[in-house]
């Protein structure tokens, strides 16, 4: 009998374009130094080990990758930097026993809360679902030390589910969290802050101060929200800034 279902962690490191100096060792090193910090630990932090985790790095700079890994501690065996073409080789070895392929995603300078992986495995989703969506998290900037609660209509965070047999036989849809909301959803962790977006000081998306006006009339509380299910409504609500040092410390003490 197969098991119900394997997690595996994807990360994009340096595989995609989003910066001209991907490739290079100063960047390289910068976001190591980060993943190292932030999502690495988040994921050595989870009361739940039951997980793989694949952080893809361009194969260009496969020899700058290993050399500056060379300097860290040896990654756990459930963690590991790999090319596209061996996380898609390493993906089928891995699932060849389970029902279920769950897709979890991640930012490598971004942290889930510690029990995320355990709550995933005890998850129970609807037959047809598709897509799992946690729109509740916080903003934290890591150079100002500012925290504060978030909520995003259509998160990096979320899961999507996958049938091993359709996958294996090549019959499964690739889809990714991006495709949420084309595909049966569910929403969890709802009013439940369960990720951390980090504001860090090489950002290319976001600032604190831009994060901060990005406001709805009325609401204090962004995780007090109702789940949304469509693009209609504004797709980010920030709210309130936690400001008393004792009780940041607290809640990032539960992420990393």
């Amino acid at each position: 009998m197969s098991k119900e279902k394997k997690l595996i962690v994807e990360m994009l490191f340096n595989n995609w374009g989003a910066t001209a100096d991907r490739l290079t060792q100063t960047w390289i090193e910068y976001r190591m130094d980060l993943f190292m910090k932030y999502a690495f630990k988040s994921l050595l932090f989870q009361s739940s080990q039951d997980f793989t985790c694949y952080v893809l790095y361009d194969p260009k700079s496969e020899k700058l990758i290993q050399e500056i890994l060379n300097k860290y501690p040896p990654l756990p065996s459930n963690v590991g930097f790999v090319t596209p073409k061996e996380y898609q080789s390493h993906i089928i070895q891995d699932i060849v026993e389970f029902k279920y392929l769950y897709r979890v995603y991640l930012s490598s300078d971004d942290m889930y809360h510690q029990d995320f992986i355990r709550r995933l495995h005890a998850y129970k989703p609807q037959k047809d679902t598709v897509a799992l969506v946690p729109q509740y998290g916080y903003i934290y900037d890591s150079v100002q030390k500012r925290l504060g609660k978030f909520f995003f209509w259509l998160p990096s965070y979320g899961v999507t589910i996958i049938n091993v047999d359709e996958y294996l036989k090549g019959q499964a849809a690739r889809y990714t969290w991006r495709d949420a909301y084309k595909v049966p959803r569910e929403f969890i962790h709802i009013k439940e802050p369960i990720w951390i977006n980090h504001i860090h000081g090489q950002n290319t998306g976001t600032t604190f101060d831009k994060v901060l006006t990005w406001k709805i009339a009325n609401v204090h509380d962004a995780c007090t929200l109702e789940p949304w299910n469509n693009s209609k409504q504004p797709k980010a609500a920030f709210g309130p800034e936690i400001t008393e040092p004792n009780e940041i410390e607290q809640i990032l003490n539960r992420f990393f």
